[in-house]
């Protein structure tokens, strides 16, 4: 027999709000810019999601994969210009549509937030070469030492 999951119609628009706004953070926490590479991978990763994540998680995604680009899109708009302000708006979002999980439980919030922890680091290297995710930090360090004199 197939286990099936059940959530309110609150509880799964708030987490798919949450995995929303996480996507968008992913996008813009690097340069303030949401690319288009972003954007393909976070409209990607939470359509895979709707058969590849644990099954008591697919109810979510499944919804929330019928309108992800219209909210993806609608939500993007309303970030203020400034970074850190986006910054800021982002969290704000994301704490009010976490407050669900108190109704969920201590299990599936630790499980939540792992998903969204993978889906965050997928979104966030999409528009980053392999230059840029291992080269540039250890070139950076380099040249941090120099600037302070050391060898």
């Amino acid at each position: 027999m197939e286990e099936t999951y059940e959530y309110s119609d609150e509880v799964i628009a708030k987490l798919g709000d949450a995995i929303v706004w996480t996507t968008i953070l992913a996008a813009i926490h690097q340069d303030g810019v949401i690319d288009e590479e972003e954007r393909a991978e976070a409209i990607k990763q939470t359509h895979i999601r709707t058969f590849s994540s644990e099954e008591y998680l697919q109810p979510i995604y499944e919804k929330l994969d019928l309108h992800f680009e219209r909210d993806f899109d609608a939500y993007s708009a309303m970030l203020p210009e400034a970074y850190d302000a986006k910054e800021a708006f982002i969290q704000k979002r994301i704490e009010e549509s976490m407050d669900v999980l108190n109704e969920v439980g201590p299990v599936f919030t630790t499980e939540f937030g792992r998903n969204l922890e993978s889906i965050y680091d997928k979104v966030f290297t999409a528009n980053s070469t392999v230059f840029q995710s291992f080269a540039f930090p250890l070139l950076s360090a380099h040249i941090e030492r120099h600037k302070k004199g050391l060898k």
